[in-house]
């Protein structure tokens, strides 16, 4: 390799780069798409507020605070109608409905109906929940014996009080989005170049294919640390172990760029390349978009390799996790960048030797 090719090089694809307005809009993209993290929510509610609309001053209300209801706080209304108001505005979760005379129904052995509501949109798992502690209160209530406690065990870590909000949780998914968009911006610099006979006229230079693709490994590497690293200061999120954090951004950066030669090696025109491009790019930000969708959990995720990438900044971002923490995913990302790296030198010197 010629380290003055190398330098005229990356001047080139530098200016190639700020002159090409797709390329550009798919860096200043990336980092406006993060902007949403100050629209998510910013704290985690761990206690549910419950309205309650009693008819007859019964007992089951304090009864609900012993029969295991932790992180349910209780709101009493006047009337049926302004209760079910209320829940329908989303101000409260559910409601619950206790009919006059309901603790003497009770004690006497019948059956009383107690309604309850929830907001639309309620999961499945959070009535059943709801509905067993009201069942308990009902048995406390008809044999005057407090219901017996189950003891719990909290296995792996307890997040408890420590629940990490979605905004927080959202920034793997910016980080991997801006790159993804850096993998495209590499392809779409190559498949250009190669439209335009760039490529070839470079190469009756004396400079050699190891240098050309030399030059843009840089070019693409400076530039995705450089969108990353604006993206985690407009989200104020560069914290954590410092170490684990350069590490991940640094795989990431190496990431993007690997996958972008390959890609940019398979097509010479520019139509060919967004069917290339366009398909692994929408694959490649799935594992960072289940944050999004909660209490979804797909195996097949693992196969996707930004799944590692994801999990290793989501815990250095929000758990402070340390090099040796993430170390089996940083391997995996390493490996699979050596892999696509190799194939795209192959591929590029196959085109142009």
């Amino acid at each position: 390799m010629r380290p003055s090719c190398i330098r005229s090089l990356i001047k080139k694809d530098a200016l190639m780069s700020v002159r090409n307005n797709l390329i550009l809009l798919g860096m200043v993209a990336g980092i406006l798409f993060s902007l949403i993290y100050y629209a998510l929510p910013s704290d985690v509610e761990e206690t549910y507020e419950i309205a309650i609309f009693d008819e007859d001053s019964s007992q089951f209300m304090s009864i609900l605070s012993m029969t295991g209801a932790g992180g349910l706080e209780f709101k009493v209304y006047d009337s049926l109608e302004g209760m079910k108001e209320a829940i329908e505005k989303g101000d409260l979760i559910a409601g619950i409905h206790i009919p006059d005379n309901f603790d003497d129904d009770v004690s006497a052995g019948r059956s009383p109906t107690l309604s309850l509501y929830f907001l639309h949109g309620a999961s499945e798992d959070m009535m059943d929940t709801f509905e067993f502690i009201i069942r308990s209160g009902i048995e406390f209530l008809a044999v005057g014996q407090e219901p017996s406690i189950t003891e719990y065990e909290v296995l792996g870590m307890d997040m408890a009080g420590r629940q990490v909000p979605l905004r927080e949780q959202s920034l793997p998914f910016y980080i991997i989005l801006a790159l993804v968009m850096e993998m495209w911006t590499i392809s779409t610099l190559i498949v250009e170049e190669n439209a335009l006979g760039t490529l070839r006229a470079v190469l009756v230079t004396p400079a050699s294919s190891s240098d050309v693709i030399t030059a843009k490994s840089i070019i693409g590497v400076v530039y995705s640390i450089f969108v990353v690293s604006v993206i985690m200061l407009l989200t104020q999120s560069i914290r954590g172990n410092f170490l684990a954090l350069f590490a991940c951004v640094m795989l990431g950066a190496m990431f993007a760029v690997s996958l972008g030669l390959f890609l940019g090696s398979l097509t010479k025109n520019i139509t060919g390349s967004y069917v290339y491009v366009s398909v692994p790019l929408i694959i490649l930000i799935i594992p960072a978009m289940l944050v999004f969708i909660p209490d979804v959990s797909l195996s097949i995720v693992k196969f996707i390799p930004t799944y590692y990438l994801a999990s290793a900044i989501g815990d250095v971002l929000n758990s402070g996790a340390a090099i040796a923490a993430i170390a089996s995913d940083l391997f995996i990302i390493a490996v699979i960048d050596l892999v696509f790296f190799l194939l795209g030198i192959f591929s590029l010197r196959r085109r142009y030797s």
